[in-house]
């Protein structure tokens, strides 16, 4: 699915092993020469900032405003334990 521009969002009880087969994907299954992988954990004190923070530092800026992967890259995020955090006040 990845493969065909999908996005994918995987849900299902604890301890189904979700977390150990979407990390085995992204380090063994894509090839680095075509995607890169950023994976990360929410927790209830993730902000959006902080999220935002991670994204943005494996990402390469192309002019003002405008950042993306690596030249000919796509990139994968695996966000683990989404459900985490508290709803921010804005």
């Amino acid at each position: 699915l990845i493969e065909k521009g999908y996005n994918i969002l995987i849900s299902g009880p604890t301890g189904t092993a979700k977390t150990a087969s979407i990390q085995g994907m992204l380090l063994q299954g894509f090839s680095a020469d075509s995607y890169s992988t950023n994976a990360f954990a929410f927790s209830a004190q993730t902000t959006a900032n902080q999220t935002q923070d991670v994204i943005d530092g494996k990402l390469d800026k192309r002019k003002k405003g405008t950042f993306g992967p690596p030249p000919n890259k796509k990139m994968l995020v695996f966000i683990d334990d989404l459900n985490m955090p508290f709803k921010e006040e804005y």
